[in-house]
Order: structure tokens, then C-alpha cells, then sequence
């Protein structure tokens, strides 16, 4: 089961990432997907899904917002003319308020452990 769903999510990031365009596209999709316009979870749940776990406030806006910009940032690697550090500075210039730190982590999955204890 752990085989089928490592490839269900690298088939799904490769359609995620399919679904952004060039660069100066990737501001515009930033502001569609803060205001709930498009779905950028488009690979993994139906936008009529998505629309109804927004509008009953089911959805992590910080864990999305990661989620999104890990998706920008491998887009920004894979046309392949951004180095790393290239690539967090023009995702820096889309979230002004996070730090190259802060991203380089976001990017990466660099977290604290958690000291939060699970609901089950």
C-alpha cells in the first residue's frame, strides 16, 4: 500500500506542477488560490469538494499555503533555468512577509517536532 500511494502522489505532483505556467504566471495563480477562485489541489480532490471544505472552513490555510508554494518551487526547478536560491528569492517576492529561511524550510519539510498530541 505504501508503494501505491508514493505513486499516486508523485503522479499527482507531476500533475499539480503540470497545472502551473511560467513564471510571471505563478503571481497571478498565488492571488486565484487566496481567494479561493482555483483549486490547487486540483490533482487530489474535485473543485466541488475543494469549494465545500473552504466554505466550512475545513481546510489548513498555512499547510495549503505550504503546499502551494512547494508546488511553485518545484515548477521554478523543473523548467530547469533556476538554481535553488534563484527560485526561493522569486518565491520571496510572491509571499514578502516569509523569510528565505522560512521558505528554504517550507520547501524542504525542515519542522520542529510536533508536541501536539494526535486526536485518536
Amino acid at each position: 500500500m505504501e508503494i501505491r500511494s508514493t505513486l499516486h502522489s508523485t503522479a499527482s505532483q507531476e500533475a499539480t506542477i503540470n497545472s502551473f505556467g511560467t513564471l510571471s504566471q505563478l503571481g497571478e495563480l498565488r492571488n486565484e488560490f487566496k481567494d479561493g477562485i482555483t483549486n490547487p489541489l486540483a490533482a487530489l480532490v474535485s473543485d466541488e469538494i475543494y469549494s465545500m471544505l473552504r466554505s466550512n472552513d475545513l481546510l489548513n490555510e498555512k499547510s495549503l499555503r505550504d503546499y502551494i508554494i512547494r508546488q511553485m518551487f518545484l515548477k521554478l526547478k523543473a523548467d530547469g533555468e533556476m538554481r535553488t536560491g534563484e527560485a526561493i528569492k522569486a518565491l520571496m517576492a510572491m509571499y514578502p512577509y516569509l523569510q528565505f529561511d522560512t521558505i528554504r524550510k517550507i520547501v524542504y519539510r525542515v519542522y520542529p517536532t510536533s508536541t501536539r498530541k494526535s486526536m485518536m
